[in-house]
């Protein structure tokens, strides 16, 4: 039986989520807590396999509570409870080491599956907020990156140059003009230190998928 801790902010929230969890013979609610530092004395001493943590307090502070918690724990799996369509959120949690997030106004079968599938080892993200939270990774991961010089249509246009397309394409599928294409690869050359457009296209084709998330794809503006 998975032992279970719940944190949130309000009390009688915990105690829904108890009687919820109650309902079943798999999870057993061994603690519940509606302070940072409850939260994190109760993981030490209690040593829960599952720890359901209201977002609010779960992911303030620097260090956050779940980041302290999985360091003085690193066994137990954290679920945050937050509005799971809030990118910022989301990547706020994955950062912190959570396994999932879900919706506080979500139903008990959506939160026991969530539960379920996080503890045998599973994420727990929306599908559909799978190529913000990548695009978004990629974006603030790599701040080096040769990519990150370059402006969003910057990155447009040099994804289409990785196709072989010419300028007059390039143009008619952003919706802007032969002249405004050469001034963006020459933008391009010149934030890149290349010298032509051939130099330009291979980099790119080097860097397909890093182009991809940070683009949504070539042609993706409209």
């Amino acid at each position: 039986m998975a032992r279970v801790l719940l944190a949130d902010s309000q009390p009688l929230f915990n105690e829904a989520l108890e009687a919820l969890f109650s309902r079943d013979d798999v999870h057993q609610v061994i603690g519940r807590c509606s302070s940072a530092e409850d939260a994190f004395t109760h993981v030490s001493s209690l040593r829960p396999d599952l720890v359901l943590v209201d977002a609010a307090l779960g992911l303030e502070g620097s260090p956050n509570l779940v980041a302290r918690m999985l360091e003085a724990y690193p066994e137990a799996r954290v679920i945050v409870l937050g509005d799971d369509h809030d990118a910022d959120l989301l990547l706020a949690a994955i950062r912190a080491g959570a396994a999932g997030v879900v919706g506080k106004t979500y139903g008990a079968s959506t939160v026991l599956r969530v539960a379920g599938a996080v503890l045998e080892g599973e994420g727990a993200v929306p599908r559909g907020m799978l190529l913000e939270l990548a695009r978004r990774m990629v974006s603030t991961d790599r701040p080096n990156s040769p990519l990150s010089r370059l402006s969003p249509r910057e990155r447009q246009v040099l994804a289409l140059l990785s196709r072989g397309w010419d300028n007059a394409r390039i143009g008619r599928d952003l919706f802007i003009s032969q002249h405004t294409v050469r001034t963006h690869i020459q933008n391009i050359l010149e934030k890149l230190g290349m010298h032509s457009k051939l130099e330009a296209a291979t980099f790119a084709m080097q860097r397909s998928t890093e182009l991809e998330l940070t683009t949504g794809g070539p042609g993706s503006n409209r």
